[in-house]
């Protein structure tokens, strides 16, 4: 693998500054960060409708391996040189359920995440927060290797 595919929400201020932070950082594999639903995305992976949608964060190798959500941004993650200790971490069996759920909580709430970045208000954002429901984790018995493909 020497390649990944990031399809991004290019509507989503959250993702489209993760976008440029991914690109920012040093990393091991080239990262070519496409915008999901756009004309590129459709010409690169006609099929990858019947396997996501457009809510979804998908990376997608050169070697046609397709990660989606928690398992995307782990993959990001792993392509980063200064991250890929943490990739290797976060996809412990122990750790990805908590990595699921906080994908899951941040991806619920990204246009209110967008528009709080924007806005750039410390205090409302805080406040905002706080008022965040989280469900109670459950720690399953999978392999990391189920968890990554």
């Amino acid at each position: 693998m020497e390649k990944l595919y990031v399809l991004y929400d290019p509507r989503c201020e959250l993702c489209c500054r993760l976008k440029d932070w991914s690109l920012a950082q040093r990393s091991w594999l080239g990262l070519c960060l496409v915008p999901a639903g756009s004309a590129k995305a459709e010409r690169l992976f006609p099929e990858l409708k019947q396997l996501a949608t457009a809510e979804d964060l998908v990376v997608v190798s050169d070697e046609g391996q397709v990660y989606k959500n928690d398992r995307a941004w782990i993959m990001v993650l792993y392509a980063l040189l200064e991250y890929r200790e943490w990739a290797y971490r976060l996809a412990h069996p122990l750790l990805l359920p908590l990595v699921r759920q906080a994908f899951a909580a941040i991806s619920r709430n990204r246009h209110a995440l967008s528009r709080w970045i924007a806005g750039a208000d410390p205090q409302a954002l805080a406040g905002e927060l706080r008022q965040v429901r989280l469900e109670s984790c459950s720690i399953g018995h999978e392999t990391i290797s189920d968890y990554l493909q």
